[in-house]
């Protein structure tokens, strides 16, 4: 593993860690369940502190991905520079932590810095949930094929119609399970490059292993990330100005939940 990078206008370096007794834990530590509620409750401390300015973060995101979808072709593959962009995030999140200040500059600091190493978590990514995708089509597809090819001629069967939900559910498992292989090699890697600058392989090796060791609390997490989510769709969206910055936020208080610790000593990632 790498030294800590070496940037002064982000205080990544081992010094500053080192001044606030904390420690870096390579593979991350086991947590208790409960702390996927912490993770939600932490982010949202640090959002709620600069809330206009988060705010303002939310609109250039979502405004910036809006524009990418419209491109053509480039419009496929937008969603592999959201690691990218989650790398700003996360450098955001630290100088707003350390230094108190908010800088919207650093959403784009992922494309000056370690760009192929987040551009490669993007590309992972992408390539799980399209081989999901596949899986999904091959094994639901039929079944939505049947029932299309019944409906024009007569009213589907019960049997037809049964057969083909049956399927069509299959696959949507079958894309939630490539979704969760995807999200636990991905989660923690973004900030393990920015702030750790690990290299792409063993930064998602560490996620996966943190992942692993903490399922519970990531299923709590989750779960309850969810819940707010649908909720803040509820008036007309506009919760979504909440709600987005939360979920951005929480990849960094959950890094920092399982991959930070206090001591006295400090340690380096060599």
């Amino acid at each position: 593993m790498e030294k800590y990078m070496d940037n002064k206008n982000l205080s990544f370096n081992s010094q500053a860690i080192s001044g606030n007794q904390e420690i870096f834990i390579p593979g991350g530590q086991s947590l208790d369940g409960e702390n996927g509620i912490k993770w939600v409750s932490q982010a949202w401390s640090l959002v709620k502190s600069k809330l206009g300015m988060w705010i303002l973060l939310n609109i250039v995101y979502l405004t910036i991905v809006s524009v990418l979808q419209f491109i053509p072709l480039l419009g496929i593959f937008a969603g592999i520079l959201n690691p990218v962009f989650l790398g700003g995030i996360i450098a955001l999140c630290e100088k707003q932590r350390t230094t108190g200040k908010f800088e919207l500059g650093l959403l784009f600091n992922g494309f000056q810095k370690n760009f192929a190493a987040l551009l490669g978590v993007g590309a992972l990514s992408f390539g799980i949930m399209l081989l999901g995708i596949i899986a999904m089509l091959i094994i639901g597809g039929s079944g939505m094929m049947n029932i299309l090819l019944a409906s024009q001629y007569d009213e589907p069967s019960v049997d037809i119609f049964q057969n083909g939900m049956s399927s069509l559910f299959l696959g949507a498992v079958v894309l939630i399970i490539f979704y969760i292989i995807a999200a636990a090699l991905t989660w923690f890697a973004p900030a393990l490059i920015v702030l750790h600058n690990l290299k792409f392989g063993a930064a998602i090796s560490m996620s996966l292993e943190a992942v692993k060791k903490n399922l519970l609390s990531g299923l709590l997490f989750f779960t309850m990330m969810t819940i707010i989510f649908i909720i803040s769709i509820i008036p007309f969206g506009l919760g979504l100005l909440i709600s987005i910055p939360l979920i951005l936020a929480s990849y960094y208080s959950s890094y920092r939940s399982i991959f930070i610790g206090k001591e006295k000593s400090s340690i380096l990632v060599s």
